[in-house]
């Protein structure tokens, strides 16, 4: 045992190290040892279990030794693998913390176990550069609007791991219960259920639903990207990232601290229940009307002649009726009509103005700019003003005056040597 590889060692559900004898073997094999409370969630301590395979080794106290520091070797081996952006954050021993912005965050979020609410770090956010931005994202930490985290600690096994050792910090039974592997939020149907908990292993509860964080980071830059005037409408692919139904959504919205102001969903029902009385009132008003006042129609009957006529024609009727209905249905085959289904739309909330809102829409990436023309002169102003108003003056005249081409009308001058008449006389004479 003191001699075997990596690969032959497990860490069960329950915090017991498994050993197995073979190399090649696909088996969990045997528990050697079990974890127990240590001084921090991501330091626990390494206990030897005292049974037929472990017997003869802690029987001698230096193989006891030797078989604990080489399960502590593993165990930290499996943890760089499994949380190795989390253990990454590690200070190490007797090196004290530095007191700029970076080491500060990475601080905070090794002691939530890779995820921190952003308002515990708000003031040190607001001192980082462009370089050390940078330098908090070579440490795999985002940046949320409400949450900071490591989203590389969305796997299943470091979301596994991480409920193992909250747990076994925090006196809780074992196994935990985390979500199953890959699945994106679960309905949380305990009301005792600690948030604490689904926060450490990356599943933020809200309005009873365990979400996974990068879903929900997803559903939250979402909202502050499409918000107008303190308010947005809830979208479908928010429920779609979400894992949940509509009224799931609403839920998780609401548990953020946004509140529904209108739901047309709601405002229909009403609309139709209303409906629905205007016309039972109706209904019983003309029931009223026709028991009050009752006539018999007179029974005209048709000649035998006329009644075979009609049967003729309803008969071609039934034969061309039904030639049309074959010839419809045969239509409707060739042309398979493609129904177009609308989503309904979805509730409008009031945005929860919290400080996340604020750095939003002050932050140099935010989607509205106030633009300011102060740097015009006020005379320049009038200037323009002065100068549209005359060109626009002039395009008027001048529309005036390009009308079309004038017609001058002039009465014509008659000489007497252009008059016929004369002419003639002159001729005789």
């Amino acid at each position: 045992m003191l001699e075997s590889k990596n690969t032959q060692f497990t860490l069960s559900a329950e915090g017991q190290i498994l050993w197995q004898e073979k190399l090649n073997n696909p088996l969990p094999g045997k528990a050697v040892a079990v974890l127990a409370k240590g001084e921090h969630p991501l330091k626990p301590v390494t206990s030897l279990l005292n049974n037929e395979v472990t017997a003869a080794l802690i029987a001698d106290d230096e193989k006891n030794q030797l078989l604990i520091n080489h399960l502590n070797i593993w165990l930290n081996w499996h943890m760089s693998e499994t949380v190795s952006s989390l253990v990454n954050l590690e200070i190490p021993e007797g090196v004290e913390l530095k007191d700029d912005a970076v080491s500060k965050i990475a601080a905070k979020v090794y002691d939530g176990m890779g995820i921190v609410p952003r308002e515990e770090v708000e003031g040190v956010i607001g001192d980082l550069t462009p370089e050390t931005r940078a330098e908090l994202r070579s440490k795999k930490i985002r940046l949320g609007p409400i949450l900071v985290f490591i989203p590389e600690l969305n796997k299943p096994a470091a979301v596994r791991l991480r409920g193992l050792l909250w747990s076994l910090f925090n006196d809780r039974p074992l196994p935990a219960q985390v979500p199953a592997d890959g699945i994106v939020s679960v309905q949380i149907e305990d009301k005792t259920a600690d948030p604490v908990f689904y926060g450490a292993i990356g599943y933020p509860l809200y309005g009873g639903r365990a979400v996974r964080i990068d879903m929900l980071d997803r559903v939250i830059s979402c909202i502050y990207d499409h918000a107008n005037e303190g308010k947005f409408q809830a979208r479908h692919e928010m429920a779609e990232w979400l894992g949940s139904s509509i009224e799931g959504l609403y839920k998780v919205l609401e548990a953020m601290g946004h509140k529904k102001i209108y739901d047309p969903a709601e405002n229909a029902e009403k609309e139709e229940a209303a409906k629905d009385v205007v016309v039972e009132v109706k209904a019983q008003d003309d029931s009223v009307q026709d028991n009050s006042v009752v006539e018999a129609a007179p029974v005209v009957e048709a000649a035998p002649e006329e009644k075979a006529d009609d049967k003729e024609e309803v008969a071609s009727k039934l034969e061309n009726g039904s030639d049309g209905k074959e010839k419809a249905a045969e239509e409707s085959e060739e042309k398979p009509v493609e129904k177009i289904i609308e989503k309904p739309e979805l509730a409008s909330f009031r945005l929860k103005k919290g400080k996340a809102f604020q750095s939003k829409r002050q932050g140099a990436g935010g989607r509205k700019s106030n633009r300011s023309f102060d740097n015009k002169k006020k005379g320049d102003q009038g200037q323009g003003r002065s100068k549209s108003k005359a060109k626009a003056k002039g395009q008027h005249a001048k529309k005036h005056k390009d009308r079309g081409p004038r017609v001058i009308s002039v009465e014509a001058k008659v000489s007497e040597e252009d008059n016929p008449f004369a002419i003639l006389q002159q001729l005789k004479k």
